[in-house]
């Protein structure tokens, strides 16, 4: 597998471009839950689960973290991470699903990360592909529950992206977080039970997005582009 290779001065270069980028691409990124992501426990890791519909998910959802002092992971598909090999100074390490004994070799190095320091988020996109927004059911990988189980003591957290033309010349980006949910000490025959629970609290919140999104209920979204 490919490990992270942090660097904090090209993770600050990167984040006024990345903004930049954000701003002429799309017409506004609005959001809602911030609050969820301002009041995490500091005594439990975090680890950030999302649907995966568009090659923007990670950047727009890593413009959103700048605004925050945790120190970001993310887990890519190593045929990816090869292609965008700068992504590993942003925080990115690889996973290669089809690979058990590689996927255990990064389940292992995402859990160690989150357990050495609490400051720590993780983000995930337990589909494994870019699918579209309205497909039901969701399916994830158990990797994302996998992780959980290692590192003992985690707080997950749902994000729900959309992207939409909403009278603008350009699209706007819709986001809504999720209440996150501490598990402590799970057992390896919870495995499935743990990774359906938050394949339904997902898809729960994208469906919230969406019915906001149609009903023009995003009054209390922060636009933060």
């Amino acid at each position: 597998m490919l490990e992270a290779k942090k660097s904090k001065w090209f993770e600050n270069i990167f984040a006024i471009y990345n903004r930049n980028l954000l701003k002429r691409r799309f017409h506004s990124l609005t959001v809602s839950g911030l609050d969820f992501l301002k009041n995490k426990n500091p005594q439990v890791p975090l680890m950030i689960y999302a649907n995966h519909s568009s090659w923007w998910d990670g950047l727009v959802i890593l413009e959103i973290l700048r605004r925050y002092t945790y120190e970001n992971y993310l887990m890519m598909e190593e045929k990816q991470l090869k292609k965008l090999f700068l992504f590993r100074k942003l925080g990115a390490f690889s996973v290669v699903r089809e690979k058990p004994r590689e996927a255990i070799k990064s389940i292992n190095y995402a859990a160690n990360l989150l357990k050495v320091n609490t400051n720590r988020t993780l983000l995930i996109f337990p589909q494994g592909e870019i699918l579209p927004n309205d497909i039901r059911p969701l399916k994830f990988y158990d990797g994302i529950t996998k992780i959980i189980e290692k590192v003992g003591k985690c707080s997950a957290l749902p994000i729900a992206l959309r992207y939409e033309f909403l009278g603008n010349f350009k699209p706007e980006i819709c986001v809504k977080i999720n209440a996150p949910e501490i598990f402590e000490n799970i057992l390896h025959i919870e495995t499935k039970v743990i990774t359906q629970k938050l394949c339904e609290k997902l898809t729960e919140t994208l469906d919230e997005l969406k019915t906001d999104v149609i009903s023009k209920n995003i009054d209390n979204y922060e636009k933060i582009i």
